[in-house]
């Protein structure tokens, strides 16, 4: 058990995280508005941002590279409580001969919304938020990557809009039953209190805490960021935790169609537990290992994160 005093520890990062309220700022105009890349967290190789009016908010995402006509692009959707510089390693390794889009999610990063956030902040709704966003972008067809809640939201949304995915790449997912809200209380309201202050912020992660719980390998790094990126998400955490746990997510899955890839880190501790069930479940399923990571496999492990993901998306002209 992870106690309070722990959690404090890396206090000091959330002076950080306070200076990340100015390189947030969204455009409020209706429809998509490019930009360089000064609104992110963290430097990368990315193209350009751009933010998207959607119902209620404003998505925000990055890219890299152009569109290459005949060749869908690839959309990145990050974990809980992350943000699209997650992928920000991983990406440019993927924009060989195609463009990559990272989103931020509802709530999360860059992407924000009106008002408070909903109790639960369903899959399927966020699904549509994207579904809306590719029409607006012209994106007819994707090839779709997601990791922890962002690969649980593209399970429904490949389920559903079924011509609008080619392939599906499920990174670290915790790919389970439906909840009722009596367990989702008991799991996420009561079960998480520690890691969640008096006003419902997330407080500092030691850690050790992501070693025990994701096997993560380069801990230091990875949870300093993540306090910064858990700090941004705030109050959509929860919600989001709940819209994934109100979810049959493994009993969606057969109605997938297209060619779906699984990837699990060689020290995977959390979402293991979920492949053989999941890959019961898939119609036209692989699943691949990342070697020398944890579940956050795209910042454990960029390099041979890439080498999976581009070893699938190979397979389609």
């Amino acid at each position: 058990m992870i106690s309070r005093r722990n959690l404090g520890r890396g206090a000091g990062l959330l002076a950080a995280a306070s200076a990340l309220a100015g390189t947030r700022a969204v455009s409020a105009a209706t429809g998509a508005a490019a930009s360089a890349t000064s609104d992110l967290p963290f430097p990368g190789e990315w193209t350009r941002t751009g933010t998207l009016r959607r119902a209620g908010g404003v998505l925000h995402y990055a890219v890299v590279g152009e569109a290459v006509p005949g060749v869908p692009p690839v959309v990145l959707l990050h974990k809980l409580g992350g943000w699209l510089s997650d992928w920000r390693h991983v990406a440019p390794l993927l924009a060989k001969g195609r463009q990559v889009i990272a989103f931020d999610l509802p709530g999360h990063g860059g992407s924000r919304w009106d008002g408070a956030p909903p109790y639960i902040q369903t899959l399927g709704e966020t699904a549509a938020l994207l579904v809306g966003a590719f029409d607006e972008m012209g994106f007819d067809k994707v090839d779709l990557i997601g990791t922890s809640l962002g690969g649980c939201l593209a399970v429904p949304l490949a389920a559903f809009w079924p011509e609008r995915v080619r392939s599906l790449s499920l990174v670290s997912c915790a790919l389970g039953s439906k909840r009722s809200l009596e367990q989702i209380h008991a799991i996420v309201d009561e079960g998480q209190k520690d890691l969640f202050d008096a006003n419902g912020d997330p407080v500092p992660t030691p850690p050790e805490l992501l070693e025990q719980i994701f096997g993560i390998v380069n801990t230091g790094p990875i949870n300093q960021e993540g306090i910064l990126s858990r700090k941004a998400a705030g109050h959509w955490i929860q919600p989001s935790e709940r819209g994934v746990a109100i979810t049959d997510i493994v009993g969606t899955m057969p109605r997938i169609p297209v060619p779906t890839l699984m990837v699990y880190g060689e020290f995977d501790k959390a979402y293991i537990k979920f492949r053989a069930t999941a890959e019961a479940a898939l119609q036209d399923g692989r699943t691949e290992v990342v070697e020398q990571a944890g579940a956050f496999v795209m910042q454990d492990n960029p390099e041979g994160t890439a080498r999976v993901l581009e070893a699938f998306l190979s397979r389609f002209p």
